[in-house]
C-alpha cells in the first residue's frame, strides 16, 4: 500500500524511535533539526511544516525520459493526532483525494491505517504492538478473489534492541487464508551511532512506509536480505557523510543486486 519517495526505500525516509501516541503529539522542539529536502539523481522531495513543526506536505518531483511529474502528500491531524491522508499527483489541477485513514487504540496506538483508491476501501494495515510500545507486528490486509470480503495474505514481525533500532524483520506469507503462514525472508539491520535523519517528524514514517529505516533510532548502516529457502543473502550497504549536529547531509546506498550506487542529499532546517 505505501509508496516510497525513491528506488532505494532507505534513502527514502528515515525516522523516529518509537510509536506510541505520544510520538504524533505535535510539539515544539527547538533542540532537533528537521529534514527539508530529500533529492537524488531521479527525484526531489520538499517537506514544508506546520507552525507546530507537524509535517503540512510532501511534494515529490519525478524526472523521466518524457519530462517530470508531481505527486503530494497531505497529512490531516485532530487533537494531535494523524488522522488521514490525501494525494494529489497534480497539485495545479487535480483535487486531493483520500489516501489512508488512521485508527487508534486505547491506548493511543494506531491499531489500523485503511487504504483508499478512487474513494474506495482497498486494503488496510492491522498494527501490533510490544511492551515498550513499538511495532512488533504488520498484518497486510487486500481485496479477496471474490471480492466479498479482505484477505490476509502477509504480514511482518519486528524485533528491537535496547536502543531502538530494528534489528530484524521476518516476511511471512500465504497463498490464501486457508494455508498457515510461511518464512519467506528475513531481513536484518546494523546501525551507526548518530540520530536517525528523521527522528524530530514522527508521523512520516506513517506518510511513507513502516519500515526500519523509518522508525529506528540510528541511521542503517548495512541491510542483510536472507531468503528463507537458504539462498545467498543480498547486502546493501549505505555510507553517511554528517553535518555539525550529527544529521547526514549525504547518503551513499551501494546495492548488491547489480552493483548499483545511488547518492542521496539530504536538506535540513530548524
Amino acid at each position: 500500500m505505501p509508496i516510497n519517495f525513491t528506488k532505494g526505500c532507505i534513502v527514502a525516509a528515515l525516522i523516529l524511535t518509537g510509536v506510541s501516541v505520544s510520538a504524533f503529539r505535535t510539539t515544539e522542539d527547538k533542540g532537533k533539526m528537521r529534514l527539508r529536502g530529500i533529492t537524488t539523481a531521479t527525484d526531489r522531495t520538499v517537506i514544508s511544516y506546520n507552525e507546530d513543526k507537524s509535517v503540512a506536505e510532501l511534494l515529490t518531483t519525478y524526472k523521466t525520459d518524457e519530462g517530470s511529474y508531481t505527486t503530494t502528500r497531505i497529512p490531516v491531524y485532530k487533537n494531535g493526532r494523524l488522522i488521514r491522508t490525501y494525494i494529489t499527483d497534480d497539485e495545479a489541477s487535480h483535487a486531493p483525494t483520500l489516501f489512508a485513514a488512521y485508527e487508534y487504540s486505547p491506548k493511543g496506538n494506531i491499531r489500523r491505517i485503511v487504504y483508499y483508491l478512487s474513494g474506495e476501501v482497498h486494503g488496510y494495515d492491522s498494527l501490533a504492538y510490544n511492551n515498550e510500545g513499538r511495532i512488533s507486528a504488520r498484518y497486510s490486509f487486500g481485496d479477496s478473489p471474490d471480492g466479498i470480503a479482505f484477505e490476509n495474505n502477509s504480514c511482518q514481525y519486528y524485533t528491537w534492541d535496547n536502543r531502538g533500532n530494528i534489528l530484524t524483520i521476518e516476511n511471512m506469507g500465504r497463498v490464501n487464508r486457508k494455508l498457515p503462514f510461511t518464512l519467506s525472508s528475513t531481513t536484518s539491520y546494523s546501525y551507526d551511532n548518530h540520530p536517525n535523519a528523521q527522528q524530530s517528524i514522527p508521523s512520516l514514517a506513517y506518510l511513507v512506509d513502516i519500515a526500519a529505516v523509518n522508525l529506528s533510532a540510528n541511521n542503517i548502516i548495512t541491510e542483510t536480505i536472507t531468503p528463507a529457502t537458504g539462498g545467498n543473502s543480498i547486502i546493501n550497504h549505505y555510507a553517511y557523510a554528517y553535518n555539525e549536529a550529527a544529521y547526514p547531509t549525504q547518503i551513499t546506498t551501494r546495492y548488491a543486486a547489480g552493483d548499483e550506487t545511488v547518492v542521496t542529499d539530504l536538506e535540513w532546517t530548524w
